[in-house]
């Protein structure tokens, strides 16, 4: 019998999943928008069309050079790791290691070029401190994600960050920004987390040192859900200011809930109330920020909130 010959990847596809990661950039640089968006003063595209430029360019190639030089240090591991190796194309041997560093280079170039562009001291600055902890999360000799518990802290400035400099674009950072970055900050470590127990028997085996190796499992569970709880804390006030004062926000966040639920069902004997509340918990998270953007967006175009929920939330 004949061998079906393997198709070729597309290079296309090969660059958007297995070098940048384009679903994880997506994540990221959706939540920079966030803060792009919440910082807005005027519904205006003529005033904010070069920031948004400049911003969409200088953070996609920003994130993409994070994960690109993660995958370029993580080779030996993302081999043995199924759940890695094949967003990893230095692992799978697609790309030579040469032309990864040169995408490195191009990547780190470009969202430094633009910035200067701009001529914004403050993000030229904020610029390199985000490309500087892009690489140290994952260069030697720092590693950062091979140092337990500076991993989650590097994961709670890294989104509090992003958020601030979506916002910087704009000119602008409100209590409803450090509020929403406060929160993307928690939201982050709560994954992180959750990605070290999912590793936790691969990085035991491989001698990787993560947070849950250090702190063993039980623990880490423990400061999961510790992790939880302050993300619930912080979230609710962002549900009574800005998600209760519009049908449709709270349409998007009833919305959250649903989907939410749907896909926090078990879909296997493996499948733990834990990890369906953690599925749950991400559907709902990313429902308030989406209604929070469009509270903003309504309050700009000076529509009417429902005074009946204002009512009930001042009493």
């Amino acid at each position: 019998m004949l061998n079906k010959a393997i198709p070729k990847k597309n290079k296309i596809s090969i660059f958007l999943t297995e070098i940048i990661r384009i679903k994880d950039v997506a994540y990221w640089f959706s939540t920079s928008l966030l803060g792009f968006i919440l910082g807005i003063s005027i519904l205006s595209i003529t005033k904010y069309f070069v920031s948004l430029l400049i911003f969409t360019i200088s953070t996609f190639f920003s994130i993409s050079f994070t994960f690109a030089i993660n995958n370029y240090y993580d080779i030996e591991s993302d081999k043995n790791n199924p759940r890695r190796r094949n967003v990893n194309a230095l692992a799978l041997g697609e790309i030579s290691k040469i032309n990864e560093i040169i995408l490195n280079l191009v990547f780190l170039a470009i969202p430094i070029i633009f910035c200067i562009i701009y001529q914004d001291i403050t993000i030229i600055i904020v610029c390199i401190l985000l490309l500087f902890m892009g690489w140290v999360y994952s260069a030697p000799p720092l590693r950062l994600k091979g140092r337990p518990i500076i991993d989650i802290v590097w994961h709670f400035f890294g989104f509090f960050l992003i958020i601030l400099w979506g916002a910087l674009f704009t000119g602008q950072i409100n209590n409803t920004i450090l509020l929403v970055a406060i929160s993307a900050g928690i939201f982050s470590c709560i994954f992180q987390i959750c990605n070290h127990i999912l590793d936790y028997d691969y990085d035991n085996k491989s001698g990787t040192t993560t947070f849950a190796v250090w702190a063993g499992l039980d623990t880490t569970k423990t400061v999961l859900k510790i992790f939880i709880w302050i993300h619930l804390f912080v979230i609710i006030p962002i549900i009574l200011l800005y998600s209760m004062h519009y049908i449709s926000t709270i349409i998007i966040v009833l919305g959250g809930v649903g989907v939410g639920i749907y896909k926090s069902k078990p879909k296997n004997i493996s499948h733990s109330k834990k990890h369906s509340f953690i599925s749950f918990l991400f559907y709902f998270t990313i429902s308030v920020y989406i209604s929070c953007a469009l509270y903003h967006i309504l309050s700009l175009a000076n529509i009417p909130p429902l005074h009946f929920f204002d009512v009930i939330i001042i009493r």
